[in-house]
């Protein structure tokens, strides 16, 4: 008895979209295609595995049952065949938010071609964090480490420290007083912490040597620290930014950073790919280069 394989991946992509147009698409085949794949194996196995309501499809109580008996197996013969596929491969792809790619990944990945010439590192862009998703990419820089199955290295424990351009440097430098910053501007970023009051980094910031946010304080507001480094750049304020966010050559050229404390936040960065792939060219290494990247950086 011939099993049909292909009629049961399409099963499992069409259960999964709850539909079979989506399933199609992911598929690269005609809807049709999908459709008859299905109807063929519910033919084969003597029950219907869907009630189809016009264009909406729900799964029959036994194709509930069905799929959580197959999509298992579907999901290890997929990793297997693009494990085998990339097991010679010298592409290696990376995902990570595209913040850290631009201020300090990019900027640092010419030693990284001249130390490992025959690894072709690719950048994809991280949209959500927590989402290891191998058929986007290989490997991924995330603060949400999965528990298991993942080859992890901590890569650093996320910290805030003030900086700003020049001439407000110039000025601020001076003042060892936390509360003497509110004469100027402060720049808040409100994709550093999860929360929902505006100025919640410069907030804690106070609250680390006991002092409250001076009120009345001047704070311009910002959806990401991207827009802060920006602002801070042309002299607008001053910004509450990680190393990571401020390149090497900002640091020389535009941002400087205050003699004053600095505050953990809530996030520690991991570099993280599958167990399964661990004899893929170019992981180790590419892991290894990035921890030392952040102890060269003092991360």
């Amino acid at each position: 008895m011939s099993i049909p394989l292909r009629a049961i991946h399409y099963f499992v992509e069409a259960a999964r979209a709850q539909s079979f147009s989506v399933a199609s698409q992911r598929l690269h085949v005609s809807q049709s295609a999908v459709s008859h794949q299905i109807k063929g194996l519910e033919d084969f196995l003597g029950h219907p595995l869907f009630v189809r309501r016009g264009r909406d499809i729900l799964l029959t109580a036994l194709g509930e049952q069905y799929l959580q008996q197959v999509a298992p197996a579907i999901d290890t013969i997929s990793h297997a065949s693009i494990d085998m596929k990339q097991q010679k491969s010298r592409q290696l792809k990376l995902a990570l938010h595209g913040s850290l790619a631009v201020k300090w990944l990019i900027p640092a990945l010419d030693d990284f071609r001249l130390r490992y010439p025959n690894i072709d590192l690719s950048l994809q862009m991280l949209t959500q964090d927590g989402r290891f998703d191998t058929q986007f990419a290989d490997c991924f820089i995330t603060t949400q480490p999965p528990r298991t199955g993942f080859t992890q290295y901590h890569l650093y424990d996320e910290r805030l420290k003030p900086y700003c351009a020049k001439p407000l440097w110039s000025e601020a430098q001076q003042l060892r007083e936390p509360h003497l910053l509110t004469q100027f501007p402060l720049l808040s970023a409100a994709s550093v912490f999860s929360s929902n009051q505006p100025g919640e980094d410069w907030r804690r910031w106070f609250a680390a040597v006991q002092q409250p946010l001076p009120p009345h304080t001047k704070i311009h507001h910002f959806s990401h620290v991207l827009l802060a480094v920006e602002a801070a750049k042309y002299g607008q304020g001053i910004a509450l930014l990680n190393e990571f966010m401020t390149s090497t050559a900002e640091r020389a050229d535009s941002l400087y950073e205050l003699p004053l404390h600095s505050i953990r936040t809530d996030d520690s960065f991991y570099f993280v790919y599958p167990n399964r792939a661990a004899k893929r060219i170019g992981l180790e290494a590419l892991g290894k280069w990035l921890v030392a990247l952040c102890k060269e950086r003092s991360l």
